[in-house]
């Protein structure tokens, strides 16, 4: 059991080590598309710019730290997910052509060998902008920016494990790569990009639940505000939960998996 872990871990290293080196392989397409991500990056928060100079720099208790906040660790989890763990948004599309299968017949964890096995540039502008905007938003305070980096990372975990989870159910309900892709860009970055004062209470409770918004933005930001021991406690427990759940819908969709009949290899 300790040795499988520690082959797992040593593997997901050497994956994260070729997907930075296939990042430097591509070097103009990987600047253009970083620049252009963090260009994206800064149009939202020019807006936001522009309200709080409407509203005299408060707006219901909100502060301007707040929302360089939500554009900085939101944005690095989500840039952490996608550049490292790309390939979970082809998961749903090896499951329906049967393409898993070159996975399957690899010594290797199946789940951790797709989620490795695709580095998507232009996450890196993300990952890249949020850590730029998260130390101006600590205002160079160390113990706070650390706070923004470590919960910034940990966030990917409920970006991955609801990835999983929705795309691993194309073996049950054909391609849900559209319904993936609505719940992570509709609902997980779109709320976690704005405030938590502005919702009611009715939805608030989804965003800490069916939709962890509260624990990749609004419990983090608390945390740079006024660091408590019990939220960091919270968002860790909550992300084994949703990552155990995760990898129970996985192994749980390879039980009705059907192999493809073409031949096919990993790159």
């Amino acid at each position: 059991m300790l040795m499988e872990a520690k082959h797992n871990i040593l593997f997901f290293f050497q994956a994260v080590k070729t997907s930075i080196l296939s990042a430097a392989a591509y070097k103009v397409n990987f600047v253009i598309q970083t620049v252009f991500m963090m260009i994206n990056n800064s149009s939202f928060l020019l807006f936001w710019s522009v309200v709080f100079s409407v509203n005299k720099g408060n707006m219901k208790g909100i502060v301007y730290q707040d929302i360089l906040l939500l554009w900085s660790i939101p944005v690095i989890s989500f840039g952490v997910c996608y550049f490292f763990f790309g390939g979970v948004e082809n998961l749903n599309t090896f499951i329906i052509s049967g393409q898993l299968d070159s996975f399957l017949l690899q010594p290797k964890n199946p789940l951790i060998n797709v989620l490795t096995s695709k580095c998507i540039f232009s996450a890196f502008g993300d990952l890249l902008y949020g850590l730029i905007i998260g130390i101006v938003a600590t205002n160079g305070n160390i113990f706070k920016f650390l706070i923004v980096v470590f919960f910034g990372t940990f966030g990917s975990v409920f970006y991955i494990a609801t990835e999983v989870i929705l795309r691993s159910l194309s073996v049950f309900l054909k391609d849900t790569g559209q319904i993936a892709d609505k719940y992570k860009n509709s609902l997980l970055t779109t709320f976690s990009s704005y405030p938590e004062n502005i919702f009611k209470s009715g939805l608030k409770l989804l965003l800490y639940s069916v939709i962890p918004v509260a624990y990749i933005s609004y419990l983090p930001i608390k945390l740079v505000n006024y660091f408590q021991l019990k939220y960091a406690i919270s968002i860790i427990i909550a992300g084994f939960i949703y990552l155990m759940i995760a990898y129970r819908v996985f192994s749980l969709s390879l039980k009705y998996y059907e192999s493809g009949n073409s031949i096919s290899m990993k790159n």
